[in-house]
């Protein structure tokens, strides 16, 4: 019985660190896109500044 419930916590504990795992891709795939996005912001800032 007892060993039962550890093994039900221990497959408890990783899905979670899976899905913690998958969290963190996530937020990093979005920090990139940002970054991205920032540059390219900063590019066309730059050429419309070259227009003027």
């Amino acid at each position: 019985m007892l060993d039962h419930l550890i093994d039900e916590y221990c497959d408890q504990v990783a899905a979670k660190k899976a899905e913690a795992e998958r969290i963190n891709d996530e937020v990093k795939r979005l920090e990139s896109r940002i970054q991205e996005f920032k540059s390219l912001r900063q590019e066309l800032d730059k050429q419309t500044e070259d227009n003027c």
